[in-house]
């Protein structure tokens, strides 16, 4: 009698359970996923770094977030920038999915998805972040500390082989393991106040900026230099040869040879 009982109850709870399924996926039809733009992907990203490296306060740290830098007619868009006693560090922020291989040399990295049925080529965020420090360097006194951080936030770095490449989990350690001082408090105010001065005389759109990237990239294939503008030439150099920038040691903006 028990077993004849459990049976029906087991029945009843079976038929319940796939209508509670189908009246959720009746309500859900006409609905389809929406899927993240890059842009929202990357904000997401940003926010995760942001909240890491934390707000502005005085004296022990200033934070820009999305900073916007203008240097003879071009931009650099830097996603953070940390002042404190150890330095300046200038943060890239990558929330790219799948395997991503490359190395400090390439100008151009590979995403693998899809099982490797999807491959996607991605430029170089350790030149995108070389530039954005050579334009930050004329902002700054000579000689001051800057470090380019590249933080990958999920943690996708196996196939990466280039310096400053970390991943999310090991930004917050990255920032507090640093022993030598080499900022007093007044100059991380003074480096402070010339980057808010120098942000606020931008007056490049997003849209603007945008377009620039992309006039980069047809630079760079006619081997103009993005940095400076001046002429990429062809060198030898111990790993073969080498297109660098002719303004050389004033930029040192380089690009591989496909010879």
């Amino acid at each position: 009698m028990k077993e004849n009982i459990f049976l029906i109850l087991g029945v009843i709870f079976f038929f319940l359970f796939f209508f509670i399924v189908f009246v959720y996926l009746k309500k859900k039809k006409g609905k389809p996923w929406k899927k993240k733009s890059v842009e929202e992907i990357g904000a997401e990203g940003e926010a995760a770094v942001a909240d890491i490296i934390g707000e502005t306060k005085e004296g022990v740290r200033y934070v820009l977030n999305d900073y916007m830098v203008e240097d003879e007619g071009k931009t650099s868009q830097i996603d953070h920038i940390l002042i404190n006693k150890y330095g300046v560090f200038v943060i890239e922020t990558k929330n790219y999915s799948g395997r991503i291989y490359g190395s400090e040399a390439q100008r151009e990295w590979t995403q693998v998805l899809n099982f490797g049925r999807t491959k996607n080529l991605l430029y170089s965020p350790v030149k995108q972040n070389a530039t954005h420090i050579y334009r930050l360097k004329k902002l700054l006194p000579k000689n001051t500390s800057i470090t380019s951080l590249i933080v990958m936030v999920q943690n996708n770095t196996e196939y990466i082989k280039a310096p400053n490449i970390i991943k999310l989990s090991q930004l917050k350690k990255c920032l507090s393991k640093l022993k030598e001082e080499v900022l007093s408090e007044e100059e991380m105010k003074d480096i402070f106040d010339r980057l808010i001065e120098a942000k606020s005389k931008v007056t490049t759109s997003s849209v603007d900026h945008i377009l620039e990237i992309h006039q980069m990239q047809k630079d760079v294939e006619n081997n103009i230099c993005p940095r400076c503008g001046s002429k990429l030439v062809l060198r030898e150099g111990k790993n073969g040869p080498f297109y660098g920038c002719s303004s050389f040691p004033k930029c040192k903006f380089i690009k591989n040879s496909k010879r």
